[in-house]
């Protein structure tokens, strides 16, 4: 049985050392830029929920501030401001016709 020694060069382990040195480079900066990404979001994430917060006590105020407007309307104030009492209403009934329409907007 042959057996074959390979030998590594001079050459082939500064390669291989430069190599292993750019990856370890390569991967130290794709870390940092990770953790620069993570930081970034969290804190985008709180002023976010900070937001939130501010807009929903704004929220409450103007939905109690609408509830008090809406409980002082009066068929008073409707006729003050312009409204009209309509003497003849029209409704839609909700029983079908027995009888057939022709569409002409589609021809």
């Amino acid at each position: 049985m042959i057996s074959k020694i390979k030998t590594i060069s001079y050459q082939d382990r500064v390669r291989f050392f430069w190599i292993m040195s750019a990856l370890s480079i390569l991967s130290l900066v794709v870390y940092i830029y990770a953790i620069n990404v993570t930081a970034r979001n969290a804190a985008f994430g709180q002023n976010l929920e900070r937001q939130m917060a501010r807009d929903g006590a704004n929220l409450d105020s103007l939905e109690f501030a609408y509830i008090r407007l809406k409980n002082n309307v009066t068929l008073e104030l409707a006729f003050e401001r312009g409204f009209k009492e309509n003497k003849n209403p029209l409704y839609v009934s909700r029983t079908q016709a027995n009888s057939l329409s022709f569409n002409t907007l589609n021809r």
